[in-house]
């Protein structure tokens, strides 16, 4: 993601979480001397999330061989009640414009999800002036949970054009066989009314390719024989009234060679390809917000011995979500939210690693309540209710809970504390469980935002 304008915002008020009845914000308006240009990005953006928003099915734009290499939609399974921890552990939506428009933040969500695993989702961002144009930019990204897991540092510079931005990404690692580089062309920003942005990820650059020879991956050799790109985009349209973004990411098909530890007998052949996608509507009507969403992640990879002398342990797996939400002021100070989730997960195995398919599908009713005991503090009480069914063929790597219903209810606060928000969540058991609850406390979670 690129840095921002050099920009402060001010501090928020908490209430405006709660949907106004007529009228809205206003953005930024365009550049006269861009008019023209924006125009057309315009109607190019419209017509390209439209033709995306019902099909993501290509597959956060924060992609990379780290993040697919390490998606799973199996080990969720591990936690009975994944999709519920994963949506109390969002951030607040009232957070999502100061993040947007803040050139320095920082944001952190965890939780529990296990008794012995603890969720967390880190994001930092800085930016400063480089030259009496140019922007650096510095963008951290610090994912654990249970879905995928991986770290990602973006060293970003940013040189405006007469037509658009154009951007140079460094992510470094210690390994620079993994080092990653990335191209962007942007017009508009993430808080303007049009945005579209065109990206192209060379991932793992000094693996093997051209003139670079930097093969070792820790301790093994790992050249590639098929090297990876990144493709991707973002488009957005914002209004007033209402607003419509999509973006995707595609890693092409990677494989390459694994000595593991110099041994010629050791020596494997593996593969990777992912794609990720997603699309949001958002409008205001009848008094209340309305919100549509779908998102798809899909990823595939193969371990096959170089001379053939076992199966190509093909591993895939797939999960599509489709997300309706509203929220509605009921009286002064309380507003009512609802929400409906479909989540699809789909992984299947092939041996040695394993011979088998598992496929659930969660259904997910929330109801939440929010009163503005003040200006800076907001109460939240709420229920949620999933419905998971779970099928399973052959043999497969984790073990699951089946096909069950989990529900449970949970009361927290939406806190202001100078430039510091935070909200926290006590979850509140509502089912027997196979496992022993003390005294019907379940879990709890933390999001915390700052601007500097």
């Amino acid at each position: 993601m690129d840095p921002l304008p050099l920009t402060r915002p001010r501090a928020p008020r908490l209430v405006a979480a709660f949907p106004a009845r007529r009228g809205g914000p206003t953005l930024p308006a365009r550049h006269p001397a861009r008019g023209a240009l924006l125009a057309a990005a315009h109607r190019f953006a419209l017509l390209l999330s439209l033709a995306l928003l019902p099909a993501t099915c290509a597959a956060p734009a924060r992609a990379s061989t780290e993040e697919f290499s390490s998606f799973d939609v199996e080990r969720p399974e591990e936690d009975d009640e994944s999709v519920i921890d994963h949506l109390l552990a969002r951030p607040p939506a009232e957070w999502r414009d100061e993040w947007d428009r803040a050139p320095q933040a920082f944001r952190t969500s965890q939780g529990c999800f296990t008794s012995g695993q603890w969720y967390t989702d880190h994001q930092l961002k800085l930016v400063s002036p480089l030259g009496r144009r140019a922007r650096f930019g510095l963008r951290l990204d610090q994912v654990e949970s249970d879905l995928t897991t991986y770290e990602n540092l973006d060293l970003w510079f940013l040189f405006p054009q007469r037509v658009g931005t154009l951007g140079v990404m460094f992510r470094p690692y210690y390994d620079k066989s993994r080092q990653d580089f990335a191209l962007t062309w942007e017009l508009g920003a993430d808080t303007t009314r049009d945005q579209l942005k065109l990206v192209y990820g060379l991932e793992d650059l000094f693996n093997n390719l051209w003139v670079w020879r930097q093969t070792r991956v820790g301790e093994s050799s790992a050249p590639y024989d098929r090297h990876p790109w990144e493709p991707g985009f973002k488009a957005a349209l914002r209004r007033p009234r209402w607003r419509l973004e999509t973006e995707g990411r595609w890693l092409t098909l990677a494989r390459k060679r694994v000595d593991l530890y110099g041994s010629p007998g050791s020596g494997r052949s593996q593969s990777l390809w992912g794609t990720w996608g997603s699309a949001a509507l958002e409008a205001r009507a009848l008094g209340a917000t309305w919100m549509a969403r779908t998102e798809n992640r899909q990823a595939r990879s193969t371990d096959q011995p170089l001379d053939l002398s076992a199966g190509d342990a093909r591993k895939s797996r797939r999960m599509w979500q489709f997300e309706l939400a509203a929220r509605r002021a009921a009286w002064r100070h309380v507003a009512i939210e609802g929400r409906w989730l479909y989540v699809d997960r789909r992984q299947s195995y092939r041996p040695p690693l394993a011979d088998g398919c598992f496929h659930a599908i969660d259904r997910t009713i929330q109801l939440e309540t929010r009163w503005a005991a003040r200006t800076d503090l907001v109460v939240r009480l709420g229920g949620l209710f999933d419905r998971a069914s779970v099928s399973k063929s052959g043999q497969t790597v984790y073990s699951t809970y089946g096909t069950r219903i989990e529900s449970r209810a949970y009361f927290g606060f939406v806190a202001r504390f100078g430039r510091v928000s935070l909200t926290g969540v006590e979850s509140i058991e509502l089912d027997p469980e196979r496992y022993e609850v003390w005294n019907h406390h379940d879990k709890g979670f933390l999001s915390l935002q700052t601007t500097f």
